[in-house]
C-alpha cells in the first residue's frame, strides 16, 4: 500500500525515577512523530507513554513536573509558531475556519498531550476500534464551544475527561486568513465532581459568548448533520425530513440564506395571523352589532313593563278594599249559625244520658251469670278428669291379669319341654364315652412308633435346609445371567437402531430451550393425535392394552410408538434428523453440515390441516415444514463429470423416506449439490476453478432444464458457494469456507462397531447356552425337593394330630360334666313349676277385686255430670238474650254519640270560620295601609275614579298577569335596566375601535407584500441556481461510483412564498429501476451510507464551512463502491481535477462558486481496503488501544 504521507513513531526510553537528565524528563511524557519529506508537510503527534509516567504521591516531585511540562508547552508552541509560518503556504487555498491543528490533553481514551496537524483536502484517521479516533471528533465538538446534543452520547462534560485525572484541555487552532490563524483553548478542571472551563482566544481569556460570537464568524456549523456527522448520528441522516434537509442544506451554504429562509416563514406567517385577525375583527363587529340591536329591544320591553306593573298595582288597592268589605258581611253570617247550633246541641244531649243508663244495667246481669256458668263448667271438667283416671287405672289392671296367665301357660308347657330334653342329654352321654374310648386306643397305637418318626424328621429338616441353599445360589446365578443377557439385548438394539441414537445425539447437542421444547411435544403426543384426529381409535386401545400388560415396559416407549405410527402412516415426520441415514460413511460430515439446520424440524403431510399446523407452531413452537405439491428433478453423476472429479450428488450421500426428501428440497439444493474429491481443485488457477464452476452450471441447467446460476459443492473440508450476477453474466461471486471434518449427530454402522456387535453376539449366545443347562439342573432339583417336602409334611401332619386328639380328649371330659349337671338341674326344675303355678292364681284373683270396686265409683261420677251439665244449658241461653238487648242499646246509643259529635265539629268550624275572617279582616286593613303608602297622591285619587266590580278587577288583573309573562325573562331591577344603557354605549365604542384596527392591519398586510417582493426574487434565484448545481453535482458523483447508478434532488414548495420548502433525495441504483426515497425502508445500510456520503460531498463547493468530519461514514460500503469514493475524494480535494471531470457547463448569475478553493475533510475508520492508492490523501495512524504492545517500536526507526 502506497501512502503520500508516512509518519514514523519513536519509542520514548524508559525513565526511572532516580537518575535522568532533563533531556530524559522531556520524553517522559510524550513520544514525537517524525515523517519524511514527500511532497507534503509532517504532522508532529505527541502521545502520552503510559507506561513510563510516573504517578508521585509527593506533592514536590508533582511541582517540579508541572515546572517541567510548562517549559516543554512553550518550547512546543514556539515550534508549532514556525510550522505555522512554513505552511502558509500549504493552508493558502483552504476556506475560512478550516482545522490547522488539534491538541488534546487527558481526554477520553489519551492521556497526552496528543497533538494532530491536519492538512488540506482529506485526512484520513485509521486505527483499530477503541484506539480513540472517535475522541478527536469529541474535541472539535467541545473545544469549539458545542455541547453533547450534537454526538449523542453521554451528556455529562466528566465523562470525557480521562477516568482519575483532574485537569483536561483541548487547544484547536483554526485558519483566519492567509496572513493570521486563531487559537481556542478550553481548559476543563473538576471540582466537586463538577467540571468548570476556561476559555481562551489567542491566549486570552474570553467568556463563552465570545466563542459563539466567533462560531458565527467562522461559519461553524458542528450542529449540521451536512458538515458534521460523527458516528452516533450517520443513522439521522436518512431520517431527516424533506424540511429539515433543506434547512440543513441553506445552513451548510450560507447562514444569510437560512435567516433569509426564516424570515420569509416569519412574514408568511404574520401576514397570515393578521388575515385572521381582519377576520375575527369583522366577526367581532358584525355579533357585537346583533349584540346592541338585542340589547336596545331589551331597554324598550323593559319601559312597557313598567307600565303595566304601574296599572295592575293600582287594581291590587282596590281588590283588597272590595274584600274587606265582603269579609265584614260574611263574620255577621257565621255568627248566627253558631248560635242556632249551640241549641240544637243541649236538647239532643238528654237523650243520649237514658241510653247509657241501659247499657249500664246490661252489662251488670251478663257478668254475674257468667260466673255462675264457669263455676258449672270448672265442675264437669274435674269429673271428666276422674273419669280419665279411671279408665287407665283399669287398663293397667286388665294388663297384669294378661301378664299372670301368660306366665302360667309358659310353666305348663316348660314341663312338658324338660322331659325331652331330658331324653336327649342321656343319649349325649353316651355318645361321648364312645368317642373317649377311641381316641384312648389311638394314643396306644401312636406311641410305640413315636422315637423312629422324631429321628426322621431331624434328618429331613438338615436336608431341607441344605436344599435351599442350593436353591438360592442357583436363583441368583440365574438371575445374573439373565439381566445380563437382557442388557446384552438392550445394547445390541440400541446399537443397531441408527434411529434413536441420532436422535438422543441430537437433543444433548442442542440447546436446552429447543431441546424442552421437542421434548413437551413427545409428552404431549398423545392428546395432539386424540385432539385431531390423526389415528384410529383401535389403535390407541391396543398401545393401551399393551401398555397395561407391560409389553410396553414406559411411556416413552409408548410415545416413541405413536411417533413411529404417524410416520408410517405418512401424516407428521420429526424430528426430522431420526429419518436421515447415512450411506456414504466418509461425507457424514459434509450431510450433517448441510442439513442441521432442518435436524429439528417436523414435515407435516397434511397441509391442509391448519389447526395442527398452528398448534404446532405457536403452542408447542416448533419449526414446521410442509411439502409441495411439485415432483422436483434430481441431478445424476456422468461420466464427463466423474472424469472432472465429481463423485456424489448430496441427496445420494443419506437415505430417508421420499417424502422427507421432498421436503427439504424446497429450503436445500439436495438436488444440485455435489461432492468433489479432495485433490480436484489442488494447485489449480482461477481460470481453471472458473471453467470447472461453468461447466457443472451447463451440465446441471440441461439435466433440470432450467436455468442455474449459482453453484454449492464441498471439497475435503471446504465449501464453495459460486454465483454468477443477474446483471452481468461476465460478474460472479467465488467464496469458500472451512467445515470440521468431524460428525457429531449421524450415526453408521463402521467396522468397530461391527466387532462390537459380533462381541455382543458371541456373549449373548453364550448366556443363552448357560440359561439352559441351569434350567435343567433346576427341573432335578425341584424333583427331590418336592419329595423330601412330601416326607416332611406328613411326619408334621401327624403330630398335629395327635396334638388335635389330646385337645379333642379334653374337650369330651368337659362336655360329660356339663352333661350330668344339667341332667341335675332338670330334675330338681318340676318342683319349682308347681310352686309357681299356685302364686299366680292368687294374683289373678286380688287383680279382680280390684277391678270391681274402680267400676262402682265410674258409676257415681257419671250420675254428677248429668247434673251439671244441664245447669250449664240453661245459663248460656240466658247470657245470650241479654247480649242480644245490649247490642240493640249499643247500636242506638253509637248513631246518637255520632250525631252529637257532628254538631260540636260543625260549632267548632263555624268558630275557626269566625276566628279566620277576623284575622283576613286585620290583614286586610295592614295590607291596605302599606298598599296606600306606595302610591302617590294622584294614583290615590285615580282609586275613587275605579268603578268596578271584584270580578271585573279579577279579570284586569289576570290581563296584566298575561302581559308580564311576556316579559318574564326579563330582570326587573333598576340596577339591570341602568346596565343595559351602558352596555349600549360600550359596545358601539368597541365597534367603532375594532374598523379602525381593520383599517390599519389592511395597511400592514400591503406592507408584508412589499418585504416579501424585496428579499424573494433575489433569494428566490439563489436557491434555484443552488439546485441545479447541487442536482448536477449529485448525478455526476453517483455516475462517477457506478455507470448504473443515478440520482437526483428535488425542491418541493408549498406556495410562491416557499412557506415551507422540501427537499427531496432520489436515487436508483439500476438502469431500469425507478427513483426512490432515501430512506431506511427503501435502500440498504450501504446504499443509503453512499448517498449521504455523496449528497455530503456534491454540497461542499457552496459552503463556507472550513472543515468535514465523517466519522466511519465507509461502514456497510463494498470494496468497490468505497474505493471509488476515495477516487472522488482526491479528485474533489485537486481544483484541476475537479474542474476536468466535474466543471459545469450552466452560467451561473447569482451564486459564485469557488473552484480554486480546496476543501477539508477528517474521515474517520477502523479499517482501509487492501491495494488502494491513496494519491493526496493524508493518512493519520493512531498507536494506541489494545493491539499496541509495550516494546512495539523499538527499533523500527531512527
Amino acid at each position: 500500500m502506497a501512502f503520500s504521507n508516512k509518519r514514523k513513531l519513536v519509542k520514548p526510553e524508559k525513565v526511572s525515577n532516580k537518575k535522568k537528565s532533563n533531556t530524559t524528563n522531556k520524553n517522559r511524557d510524550n513520544f514525537n512523530v517524525k515523517t519524511e519529506i514527500n511532497h507534503l508537510n509532517s504532522d508532529i503527534i505527541s502521545i502520552d507513554d503510559e507506561k513510563g509516567y510516573d504517578k508521585c504521591s509527593n506533592a514536590n516531585d508533582s511541582n517540579i513536573n508541572d515546572r517541567r511540562r510548562t517549559g516543554r508547552n512553550a518550547r512546543s508552541s514556539q515550534m508549532n509558531r514556525n510550522d505555522l509560518d512554513d505552511s502558509t503556504e500549504c493552508f493558502k487555498n483552504l476556506k475560512k475556519g478550516a482545522v490547522i491543528e488539534i491538541t488534546v490533553y487527558n481526554w477520553m481514551v489519551f492521556s497526552g498531550p496528543i497533538k494532530l496537524k491536519a492538512q488540506e483536502g482529506i485526512n484520513l484517521i485509521a486505527a483499530a476500534n477503541a484506539s480513540g479516533k472517535s475522541s478527536i471528533v469529541c474535541a472539535l465538538v467541545f473545544g469549539l464551544g458545542y455541547n453533547s446534543n450534537v454526538l449523542s452520547r453521554n451528556k455529562e462534560l466528566i465523562n470525557f475527561i480521562k477516568k482519575g485525572e483532574k485537569k483536561s484541555y483541548i487547544e484547536i487552532v483554526l485558519k483566519c486568513n492567509e496572513l493570521s490563524n486563531i487559537c481556542i483553548k478550553r481548559i476543563m478542571n473538576i471540582i466537586d465532581n463538577k467540571v468548570k472551563s476556561f476559555w481562551f482566544i489567542n491566549n486570552t481569556k474570553v467568556n463563552y459568548i465570545n466563542i459563539l460570537d466567533m462560531q458565527k464568524e467562522f461559519n461553524l456549523n458542528l450542529d449540521n448533520l451536512i458538515t458534521f456527522m460523527p458516528q452516533e448520528n450517520v443513522s439521522k441522516f436518512s431520517r431527516l425530513t424533506p424540511e429539515e434537509l433543506f434547512e440543513c442544506t441553506l445552513l451548510a451554504i450560507d447562514n444569510k440564506l437560512l435567516d433569509d429562509y426564516n424570515y420569509l416563514k416569519k412574514i408568511v406567517q404574520e401576514k397570515k395571523d393578521d388575515e385572521t385577525r381582519v377576520q375575527m375583527y369583522e366577526h367581532e363587529i358584525n355579533e357585537e352589532e346583533k349584540l346592541v340591536t338585542d340589547l336596545e329591544g331589551k331597554k324598550e320591553k323593559f319601559e312597557n313593563l313598567k307600565s303595566i306593573l304601574a296599572t295592575a298595582k293600582l287594581y291590587r288597592v282596590k281588590k283588597s278594599m272590595l274584600a274587606m268589605s265582603m269579609k265584614k258581611e260574611q263574620l255577621k253570617k257565621v255568627k248566627e249559625r253558631i248560635d242556632t247550633l249551640v241549641k240544637e246541641k243541649d236538647t239532643h244531649f238528654n237523650t243520649l244520658r237514658f241510653y247509657l243508663s241501659e247499657l249500664e244495667k246490661c252489662y251488670k246481669v251478663i257478668n254475674s251469670l257468667s260466673i255462675e256458668y264457669t263455676d258449672r263448667k270448672k265442675k264437669i271438667r274435674e269429673a271428666v278428669n276422674e273419669y280419665i283416671k279411671m279408665k287407665i287405672r283399669f287398663e293397667e289392671i286388665e294388663k297384669e291379669i294378661l301378664k299372670e296367665e301368660k306366665v302360667m301357660e309358659d310353666t305348663v308347657q316348660n314341663m312338658c319341654e324338660n322331659k325331652e330334653y331330658i331324653k336327649d342329654l342321656e343319649k349325649k352321654k353316651k355318645e361321648v364315652k364312645e368317642e373317649m374310648q377311641r381316641i384312648e386306643t389311638f394314643f396306644k397305637e401312636k406311641q410305640k412308633y413315636s422315637k423312629d418318626t422324631q429321628k426322621r424328621q431331624i434328618l429331613l429338616e438338615v436336608e431341607l435346609k441344605e436344599l435351599s441353599n442350593q436353591n438360592k445360589q442357583l436363583l441368583m446365578k440365574k438371575y445374573t445371567l439373565q439381566s445380563e443377557h437382557n442388557s446384552l439385548v438392550d445394547k445390541l438394539k440400541k446399537r443397531q437402531n441408527y434411529q434413536n441414537i441420532q436422535e438422543e445425539k441430537f437433543l444433548n447437542s442442542i440447546e436446552f430451550t429447543l431441546r424442552e421444547r421437542i421434548m413437551n411435544y413427545k409428552k404431549n403426543i398423545k392428546n395432539i393425535v386424540k385432539t385431531y384426529n390423526l389415528l384410529s381409535d383401535h389403535f390407541l386401545e391396543n398401545l393401551k392394552k399393551k401398555y397395561d400388560e407391560s409389553k410396553i415396559a414406559s411411556q416413552n416407549e409408548l410415545n416413541n410408538e405413536i411417533m413411529e405410527e404417524l410416520s408410517k402412516k405418512n401424516i407428521l415426520y420429526g424430528p426430522l434428523c431420526k429419518y436421515i441415514k447415512c450411506i456414504q460413511p466418509q461425507f457424514d460430515y459434509v450431510v450433517e453440515f448441510f442439513l442441521k439446520k432442518y435436524f429439528n424440524s417436523f414435515l407435516l403431510i397434511q397441509k391442509e390441516n391448519k389447526d395442527l399446523l398452528e398448534a404446532l407452531y405457536k403452542k408447542y413452537k416448533l419449526s414446521v415444514i410442509t411439502v409441495s405439491r411439485e415432483n422436483h428433478k434430481y441431478c445424476y453423476v456422468t461420466y464427463e463429470m466423474k472424469k472432472r472429479g465429481v463423485e456424489y450428488f448430496l441427496y445420494e450421500l443419506f437415505d430417508s423416506p421420499e417424502v422427507v426428501k421432498n421436503g427439504l428440497i424446497n429450503f436445500l439444493p439436495i438436488n444440485i449439490a455435489f461432492i468433489v474429491r479432495g485433490n480436484t481443485l489442488k494447485n489449480k488457477g482461477t481460470n481453471e476453478i472458473n471453467e470447472f464452476n461453468n461447466f457443472m452450471i451447463k451440465e446441471i441447467t440441461k439435466q433440470l432444464n432450467e436455468d442455474v446460476s449459482s453453484l454449492l459443492y464441498f471439497c475435503d473440508n471446504n465449501v464453495h458457494r459460486y454465483k454468477i450476477s443477474t446483471y452481468d453474466k461476465n460478474i460472479f461471486i467465488d467464496n469458500f469456507s472451512f467445515i470440521d471434518k468431524k460428525c457429531k449427530i449421524l450415526y453408521y454402522i463402521n467396522n468397530d462397531v461391527k466387532k462390537d456387535l459380533n462381541n455382543l453376539n458371541e456373549k449373548k449366545d453364550k448366556c443363552e447356552e448357560e440359561l439352559q443347562k441351569l434350567q435343567q439342573t433346576f427341573q432335578e432339583f425341584e424333583k427331590t425337593k418336592r419329595d423330601k417336602n412330601d416326607e416332611y409334611n406328613k411326619i408334621i401332619l401327624e403330630k398335629s394330630e395327635i396334638n388335635l386328639k389330646k385337645n379333642k380328649l379334653n374337650l369330651l371330659k368337659k362336655e360329660l360334666d356339663t352333661l350330668e349337671e344339667n341332667l341335675n338341674m332338670y330334675l330338681k326344675g318340676e318342683n319349682v313349676i308347681d310352686e309357681k303355678r299356685n302364686r299366680v292364681t292368687k294374683n289373678i284373683n286380688i287383680l279382680n277385686e280390684k277391678k270391681i270396686n274402680i267400676c262402682d265409683t265410674y258409676f257415681t261420677i257419671l250420675k254428677e255430670h248429668r247434673v251439671y251439665d244441664k245447669e250449664v244449658f240453661t245459663l248460656s241461653h240466658k247470657i245470650t238474650q241479654w247480649k242480644r238487648y245490649l247490642t240493640i242499646i249499643k247500636n242506638e246509643n253509637s248513631e246518637k254519640e255520632e250525631k252529637h259529635q257532628t254538631l260540636k265539629n260543625s260549632i267548632e268550624l263555624e268558630k275557626t270560620k269566625y276566628t279566620s275572617c277576623l284575622h283576613d279582616i286585620n290583614e286586610l286593613e295592614q295590607l291596605i295601609k302599606v298598599q296606600k303608602k306606595e302610591l302617590t297622591k294622584e294614583e290615590i285619587n285615580a282609586l275613587k275614579d275605579i268603578h268596578l266590580s271584584f270580578e271585573e278587577l279579577e279579570k284586569k288583573l289576570q290581563e296584566c298577569l298575561i302581559q308580564q309573562k311576556i316579559y318574564n325573562n326579563l330582570d326587573k331591577s333598576e340596577e339591570k335596566y341602568n346596565m343595559l344603557v351602558v352596555s349600549v354605549e360600550r359596545h358601539k365604542e368597541s365597534i367603532e375601535n375594532k374598523k379602525k384596527e381593520i383599517h390599519f392591519l389592511k395597511k400592514k398586510l400591503e406592507n408584508y407584500d412589499k418585504q416579501t417582493q424585496f428579499v424573494l426574487p433575489n433569494w428566490v434565484n439563489q436557491i434555484n441556481e443552488y439546485i441545479i448545481f447541487l442536482n448536477y453535482n449529485f448525478q455526476k458523483f453517483m455516475n462517477f461510483i457506478n455507470s448504473n447508478y443515478d440520482g437526483r434532488i428535488e425542491l418541493i414548495k408549498k406556495n410562491d412564498f416557499y412557506e415551507k420548502c422540501q427537499l427531496f433525495i432520489k436515487v436508483k441504483f439500476k438502469t431500469n429501476a425507478p427513483f426512490l426515497l432515501l430512506s431506511i425502508s427503501h435502500q440498504s445500510g450501504g446504499e443509503r451510507s453512499l448517498t449521504t456520503m455523496l449528497y455530503i460531498l456534491s454540497i461542499q463547493k457552496l459552503t463556507k464551512n472550513g472543515f468535514y468530519v465523517l466519522d466511519e461514514l465507509n461502514q456497510g460500503l463494498d470494496q468497490t463502491n468505497e474505493k471509488r469514493i476515495f477516487e472522488l475524494l482526491s479528485c474533489l480535494s485537486n481544483p484541476t481535477m475537479y474542474k476536468q471531470h466535474f466543471l459545469h457547463d450552466y452560467q451561473y448569475k447569482y451564486i459564485k462558486i469557488n473552484y480554486h478553493s480546496k476543501p477539508q475533510y477528517f474521515i474517520l475508520t477502523p479499517q482501509i481496503i487492501k491495494n488502494m492508492f491513496f494519491k493526496d490523501i493524508t493518512v493519520h495512524y493512531l498507536f494506541n488501544g489494545f493491539g499496541v504492545l509495550d516494546d512495539q517500536f523499538v527499533g523500527f526507526y531512527d
